[in-house]
């Protein structure tokens, strides 16, 4: 009975530091997700399909120059309402880039860039084609709208 207990602390434990380890890995995975503006929407998408709203609220530029679309149905999504975040969930779940990524630079010197995608639009398949417009600000790239 002893060593059955033992036993089952010491699997308890591995599976405890697995687990801790694989989330570390995941992580670090996703920390450089503001590096280019396909990793940023791809980030959108992962959310949507994971329901981890944890980065999206990194993903709006601090000093606001995004429209509100963007704050409120996806970077503030994890303040939400349940409605809200399973509206996001399906407009963003199946979710994809459509094209190349356009990058120009601003009047005010920034760079951005414009991403063509396909989300499921509430209006229908014809208003599902969209392109996110995006900022990049001390080499992080943020939403500015679509």
């Amino acid at each position: 009975m002893v060593s059955n207990n033992i036993f089952m602390k010491i699997t308890l434990s591995f599976f405890i530091c697995y687990s801790v380890l694989n989330i570390a890995i995941a992580q670090t995975k996703l920390e450089g997700f503001q590096s280019s503006p396909k990793l940023v929407l791809e980030e959108v998408f992962r959310a949507a399909n994971m329901e981890d709203y944890s980065n999206l609220h990194k993903l709006c530029p601090l000093n606001k120059v995004n429209d509100g679309d963007t704050q409120k149905y996806i970077c503030d999504i994890a303040t939400s309402s349940e409605e809200s975040k399973a509206e996001f969930i399906s407009y963003f779940k199946d979710a994809r880039i459509t094209g190349e990524i356009e990058y120009s630079s601003s009047s005010d010197g920034f760079k951005t860039a414009k991403i063509p995608f396909w989300f499921n639009h509430p209006g229908g398949e014809s208003r599902s084609n969209e392109t996110m417009n995006m900022i990049n600000i001390d080499g992080k790239w943020y939403l500015l709208g679509f």
